[in-house]
């Protein structure tokens, strides 16, 4: 019998001795797999936030099953749950900035602040930016920053100049983030989306029907098909369908559970009714998208 594979799930590895979840990655660490508890290279799912800062180099990053061009000044999102891969490459100078939810509720930074960032919105936004040269100046010196307080010895303000500069960080990425894609019209439909984006997660395997959702925002379906087309350029319909497969795509890569039982646990009575929907969006059955994960650690599906 084949043996079944599966993503595994990364907690945060404190690999310095500092009571905060907090951690700093280079290349070079990544390369020798040095501290790591599961191999970089393969597909596997973070159970915190990531930010993947590229100072020098040129690849790709695999995220959430397609592969991303990085270069240099490129900042990579990673939000938690997301699964990911790296590639092997010595040419690649970068950092990678990892951090739990119960560090950003501390200190000044809050946990109020990651309701405001797009940066992490991945149903909504590339999770890359490139940084123009004057703005790589001032990212690296606060990664400097950042870098010098987790070397150094504690204390009594270690911990908040870290939340301090990772703050300025991800405010300064999310002004930048704005500027290249503004959120139009925010003050219209941003918050009525975010709460559709919150209700799919919570729902997503109990309905794909637009009406359970517009029932539940209290609205009608042609204004929540308003919402989802000024904000994504699709039809709510459209939208719930991707939410739904990269969810599948989740629970096929990261679980050794059967199709079958995959089907049953993504909301689908029949097992052929779930592959013929699975293969209708990602031109692949189930079986088959789960083999080619299996088989390589990027796959060559460009976003």
């Amino acid at each position: 019998m084949k043996e079944k594979k599966e993503i595994p799930s990364v907690d945060l590895v404190q690999v310095h001795k500092k009571g905060f979840g907090f951690q700093i990655v280079s290349n070079r660490e990544i390369l020798l797999e040095a501290e790591l508890n599961h191999n970089p290279f393969r597909p596997h799912r973070i159970r915190f936030y990531a930010i993947l800062f590229i100072l020098e180099g040129a690849g790709v990053h695999t995220v959430d099953f397609k592969t991303y061009p990085y270069q240099k000044g490129s900042i990579i999102f990673i939000s938690k749950e997301q699964v990911h891969a790296f590639e092997k490459s010595w040419e690649r100078k970068a950092y990678f900035l990892l951090f739990t939810e119960e560090f950003l509720e501390k200190g000044s930074l809050g946990s109020n602040l990651m309701q405001q960032l797009s940066l992490y919105n991945y149903h909504l936004y590339s999770p890359v930016i490139n940084l123009k040269e004057g703005q790589l100046t001032i990212f690296s010196n606060l990664l400097k920053k950042i870098k010098e307080e987790f070397d150094a010895p504690d204390d009594l303000l270690t911990e908040e100049i870290m939340h301090s500069s990772l703050k300025i960080f991800l405010c300064l990425a999310e002004r930048i983030r704005k500027a290249n894609r503004p959120l139009i019209p925010r003050s219209k439909y941003f918050d009525e989306f975010k709460q559709f984006q919150k209700l799919l997660t919570q729902h997503i395997y109990k309905s794909r029907k637009v009406k359970f959702y517009a029932d539940q925002l209290l609205i009608s379906t042609k204004k929540l098909n308003r919402i989802t087309q000024e904000m994504v350029s699709q039809p709510a319909k459209n939208y719930i369908n991707d939410f739904l497969i990269i969810e599948i795509k989740r629970l096929l890569m990261n679980t050794s559970l059967t199709v079958k039982e995959v089907s049953h646990r993504s909301g689908f009575e029949e097992t052929t009714n779930f592959v013929k929907y699975f293969k209708k969006y990602t031109g692949m059955k189930p079986s088959a998208f789960r083999e080619s994960f299996a088989s390589a650690p990027l796959n060559p599906q460009k976003s």
